[in-house]
């Protein structure tokens, strides 16, 4: 039986080690952080997939892996509910991108960069006024009076998707080990835990942002380009969020808020339960949220709906994602030299990558040990056009 180890029980992490498992590998997976308080960017991620939204600030290749995710999810969803019996939240219903009347130019600059001569077909785009707004989310503040509405756009509950990737995961024999930091040796398929050294016959690095200071792949790069020992760079990029709850007021849909200096989201969690982000600073840095990032993100709950003047304050929250130079996710595949896999680099996509690069594995450097459902043939764009 092929043996591998994962390293990060983040999403890719557990994805890998549902699909390997159910093939039959025999998987073992290790994370540097407790069980019970997860290191990962995908545990406190808002979990939107959001190609268009982020067309304007992304590569274009994360661009199109992010509509092939599109369609890749609600497959990858209705799979793991067969395995596990679980439903894990998932809603289409588009995203809403408004500013401030003084921010209209954002607005412009988003639709020029959206809607250009690019992208195939019609726009991705509905543009709305304030009426349209208004039907859109009632309970939005009535000061927008433009805004565009992204019909094809999609968010699943993370944190219950990580649970369910897991326990399907074990369902399969696979086994994970947490509190457990890896090190990898210059020999081929030995990696370190501790003082104990085993072997493995494929080892896939999904650290994220515990690459940067803990990478050992001295034969991938030259000297120069290892002087942190990170991979192409890799970075941690730090986001902050908060979560409040306000059953007052019901948003249905993602809000995103442009803004010359930031561009801020707001997500509905479910039971009355709001989620805002996020902040992006340049430091490896983890602790508490500032009190300069809440309060940016406290004012912004005010101004998309005044009803969350009286929200309370569940959480606030931090975490590293990371991220490459040009925001590009990396494969590194020297699976035949030296039996290792390297995804990582992913930065806030997380979400809007991971089944897209799931299946570029499984068609390369995994190829014969997993299997995926057949290409849909659906176009994202026309599959919910009459969607809420």
């Amino acid at each position: 039986m092929t043996q591998a180890v994962i390293v990060g029980a983040g999403l890719m992490g557990r994805l890998l080690a549902w699909r390997l498992s159910k093939s039959g590998v025999k998987v073992s997976v290790y994370d540097a952080s407790r069980e019970d308080a997860s290191l990962s960017a995908a545990w406190t991620a808002a979990a939107m997939i959001a190609p268009i939204s982020e067309k304007p600030l992304c590569h274009p290749d994360v661009f199109q892996l992010g509509l092939r995710s599109l369609q890749l999810w609600p497959q990858l969803l209705a799979e793991l509910q067969r395995d596990t019996g679980q439903s894990v939240r998932y809603l289409r219903r588009g995203t809403l991108v408004v500013a401030h009347p003084s921010d209209a130019a954002e607005l412009t600059l988003f639709k020029n960069k959206v809607c250009d001569a690019e992208l195939p077909g019609e726009s991705y785009a509905v543009a709305l006024d304030q009426e349209g707004i208004a039907k859109k989310e009632p309970q939005l503040s009535t000061s927008f009076d433009r805004g565009f509405w992204l019909p094809d756009e999609a968010q699943v509950d993370n944190r219950t998707l990580l649970s369910a990737l897991s326990s399907a995961a074990e369902q399969y024999g696979a086994e994970f080990h947490y509190s457990a930091p890896v090190q990898f040796d210059g020999d081929r398929h030995l990696y370190r835990r501790g003082d104990s050294e085993l072997t493995a016959d494929i080892v896939i690095d999904c650290r994220g942002a515990g690459m940067v200071s803990r990478a050992h792949y001295p034969e991938q790069y030259p000297e120069k380009d290892r002087s942190t020992q990170s991979i192409e760079g890799i970075r941690g990029i730090r986001g902050e969020t908060i979560w409040v709850a306000c059953p007052e007021i019901e948003i249905h849909r993602p809000v995103r808020l442009l803004h010359p200096r930031y561009h801020l989201y707001l997500v509905p969690r479910g039971e009355g339960k709001y989620q805002l982000g996020a902040t992006e600073l340049e430091t490896n840095d983890r602790s508490p949220v500032s009190v300069r990032s809440a309060m940016e993100m406290l004012s912004a709950f005010w101004a998309l709906a005044p009803e969350f003047s009286e929200a309370r304050i569940l959480s606030m929250e931090t975490n590293l994602r990371p991220a490459t130079k040009d925001h590009r996710p990396v494969i590194i595949d020297d699976i035949h030299d030296s039996g290792r896999i390297v995804v990582n680099g992913l930065f806030r996509h997380g979400f809007l990558l991971a089944p897209a690069l799931l299946e570029k594995l499984t068609l390369g450097a995994l190829s014969g040990l997993i299997s995926l459902p057949k290409r849909s043939s659906t176009d994202p764009r026309r599959a919910y056009e009459t969607g809420y």
